[in-house]
């Protein structure tokens, strides 16, 4: 018996009537490929930028902790990225192989030795052992920034996910399931979690639900559209048309939710019959658009042309785990009587899936400090520049967006002088909060930092280490350089000091200068860094070093340093000399 085959599972889920180009396999390797692409550069080759893709759009973690996971190369013991998730104590441990071709199989023979791997990680005395073995630096830098020793201590889960583009072939899949604790992804998966957005839209055939009784709540809105509030059983949601191929959500996500603490959650739920009775109490409800619903025969709901644009997890969750459904568990479901095509969905879709639990940053977005900030950028750049202090503000009508998290973290690298604490977002917002957004802070002190920040990201190719080109917290660090070297120069220190009129009338003036000295530096930057990999093994940590204080106080001052004797030799090349030779000079802007 096929356990995804809806005809011997006990639940309904034909296939939605509709006409629409469905990616197929062969698209969404091409699609896999050019998106890996972007994060394949010198130093990382295609099985670690497609790990790094994996943990992003799958498994779900930002961006540059996906980065940081990743330790692919050379005797990495078998272990291609690490992740540590503190609120589940779990140590995630992942090898991937990726194949320049398609439709390759991937056979046990590589599982089976990832399996062996987890020697390494079974307990404190095996942290040691890696630790002082021939593994390759980065690895074992990455063991000692997660602090894996103290939580492998601390009894953390292991568990092991082995992704592949290839397919698993009868003895990988063999292998697979009899090891509860080792997870494998291949293309047939990754392609069955993907949803594509379709060009078209879908037309579902009519369904009749089974009410949990009358009750139920109204609503009309003056322009027409209807609003009804029902309980409905898990088991009838289940008979939705096109859950098991995602397309009942094609409204909504692109990428098959991972896993995250919400699905374990709801997961837990299910797997406990003694709870489904409060299934209802826990759950915040399942969104419905669809193009009408009426009641037929008492206790019987008729909808038609419908798509789930919020609940897309819970439905997944309780699809996956149907076996241990059962009559009990009931959800709130909200139908919306609405035209699919209409745009309205959009914005009914954006916030149903983003009302999250309110964060720091939201907590800070309307205090006096945020307000007067957001009217002083106003006033200053005539409504061209979008200071960003609330999620969902419109930037309709705006140049240059800049968010108050990123002036958080522009702040605290460019004035404070502790760019290696700008990873840790919720502690710019809590302890160190006054401290950043401080009375001496002003909307163009904002927007000085944020120039010489663009300046570096789109001058990075300047830089021979091609991975730390698009690293963020490198990149605060330069920003952090270019102020220490602002502030020996006299006119720097005055532009520091107050550079309204270098950020307005000056503008141009000012990005050309900053640009210059940017060209000046790489190379005492390069060289830094260079030596710096000769004197550890060749290896630079680029994920770590940046994150560490005092490797940042040493390589300011060093580079500093360097640029004391070349102004000795070579005056011209002063922040104030460039400055006054382009605007002495116009043709030279």
């Amino acid at each position: 018996m096929n356990k995804d085959d809806p005809r011997t599972s006990g639940v309904t889920n034909l296939k939605p009537n509709f006409q629409y180009n469905l990616m197929d396999e062969v698209q969404f390797d091409g699609l896999v490929r050019s998106e890996i692409n972007q994060y394949v550069c010198n130093g990382r080759e295609e099985s670690a930028a497609f790990l790094v893709w994996y943990l992003k759009n799958f498994f779900r973690i930002e961006e540059q902790d996906a980065i940081d996971s990743v330790c692919d190369s050379s005797n990495d013991k078998g272990i291609d990225g690490i992740y540590v998730d503190d609120e589940e104590e779990a140590v995630y441990l992942f090898q991937s192989k990726f194949s320049q071709q398609r439709d390759m199989d991937q056979g046990d023979n590589d599982i089976r030795n990832f399996k062996g791997a987890k020697q390494w990680f079974v307990d404190q005395a095996s942290i040691q052992r890696l630790l002082t073995s021939t593994a390759n630096p980065i690895l074992k830098s990455l063991v000692l920034g997660l602090k894996l020793e103290e939580k492998i201590g601390s009894k953390y889960n292991i568990f092991l996910q082995f992704i592949t583009n290839k397919k698993f072939d009868a003895n990988a899949n063999e292998f697979l399931a009899l090891n509860k604790d080792l997870e494998g992804v291949d293309a047939n998966d990754l392609y069955k979690k993907y949803t594509y957005l379709a060009d078209e839209e879908i037309i579902t055939s009519p369904i009749n639900l089974s009410l949990a009784n009358n009750t139920h709540i109204d609503y009309a809105l003056p322009n027409g559209t209807q609003v009804s509030v029902y309980s409905i059983r898990a088991k009838e949601l289940l008979r939705l048309q096109g859950i098991s191929d995602k397309t009942l959500f094609y409204k909504n996500v692109r990428y098959g939710l991972g896993r995250t603490r919400v699905n374990k959650d709801i997961r837990d739920t299910i797997m406990d019959a003694n709870e489904h009775n409060n299934f209802f109490l826990y759950h915040n409800g399942i969104t419905i658009v669809c193009g009408g619903f009426d009641v037929g025969t008492p206790n019987r709901l008729i909808i038609n042309n419908y798509t789930v644009i919020n609940g897309c997890q819970s439905i997944l969750t309780l699809y996956e785990n149907r076996d241990a459904v059962t009559e009990n568990i009931y959800l709130l479901v909200k139908f919306i009587k609405l035209d699919t095509a209409s745009s309205l969905i959009q914005k009914i879709t954006y916030y149903a899936n983003n009302q999250n639990s309110i964060s720091l940053i939201d907590l800070k977005s309307n205090d006096r400090v945020q307000k007067g900030l957001k009217k002083e950028f106003n006033e200053m750049f005539n409504h061209k520049v979008l200071y960003k202090i609330k999620r969902g503000e419109s930037e309709t009508g705006y140049d240059e967006v800049i968010e108050i998290d990123f002036a958080a973290q522009l702040i605290e690298s460019l004035f404070n002088n502790a760019p290696w604490t700008t990873y840790v977002k919720a502690t710019l917002f809590s302890e160190h909060y006054y401290k950043i957004f401080s009375r001496n802070i002003t909307a163009e002190k904002i927007y000085l930092a944020n120039v010489i920040y663009e300046i570096i990201k789109s001058n990075s190719s300047l830089l021979h280490n091609e991975q730390i080109r698009s690293y963020g917290l490198a990149r605060f660090f330069f920003t952090h350089l270019i102020g220490e070297m602002m502030k020996e120069d006299e006119l720097g220190k005055l532009v520091l000091a107050n550079p309204k009129e270098y950020v307005t009338t000056d503008l141009t003036i000012l990005k050309n200068t900053i640009s210059k000295l940017w060209g000046l530096i790489t190379p005492d930057i390069n060289a830094y860094i260079d030596k710096y990999g000769e004197e550890h093994e060749n290896f630079f940590d680029y994920k770590n070093v940046f994150k560490n204080s005092s490797f940042v106080k040493e390589m300011t001052r060093q580079i500093k340093a360097d640029q004391e004797r070349i102004l000795i030799r070579h005056p011209e090349d002063s922040f104030k000399s460039i400055f006054e030779t382009f605007k002495t000079e116009p043709a030279l802007q």
